[in-house]
């Protein structure tokens, strides 16, 4: 069976309903796998503010709400924080942590910064090294 596959699966996560979406569904297929998750930020450099501190301590409470989540139903949850382009980003961090599955949500938090850059599912499909499932 190909889902049992699925050991290792990442979660990029902003917060966003779509990302919680994407957790759940992550959690969902956690269980049937016995897999477990890694829960990835990325701090985006486009949109860095002055005051990193509370930036950082934002995207802090998201991963340990998320994780909190998560190890509530039973499936073990690492959490990493980066900074750098939010595509590159997942896409290097499913690579070198030669991740199983990455499940994304179909849109983040700002739909101007979406447009700018372009949809973060779309660009993690194109260069995913793994299975992609986008959430709704």
């Amino acid at each position: 069976m190909g889902a049992l596959l699925y050991q290792k699966i990442l979660v990029p996560i902003d917060g966003s309903e779509h990302s919680k979406r994407a957790l759940n569904e992550a959690i969902r297929i956690a269980k049937m796998t016995s897999g477990n998750i890694t829960l990835l930020n990325v701090q985006s450099n486009h949109a860095k503010i002055p005051s990193a501190t509370s930036s950082d301590a934002t995207h802090s409470i998201i991963l340990n709400d998320s994780k909190r989540i998560a190890e509530a139903e039973g499936v073990q949850a690492d959490t990493l924080l980066q900074e750098g382009s939010v595509i590159d980003m997942i896409v290097k961090t499913a690579k070198e942590g030669k991740f199983d599955l990455i499940v994304v949500g179909a849109r983040g938090l700002s739909k101007f910064e979406e447009l700018l850059l372009g949809s973060v599912s779309h660009g993690v499909l194109e260069k995913a090294p793994c299975p992609v499932i986008v959430t709704r």
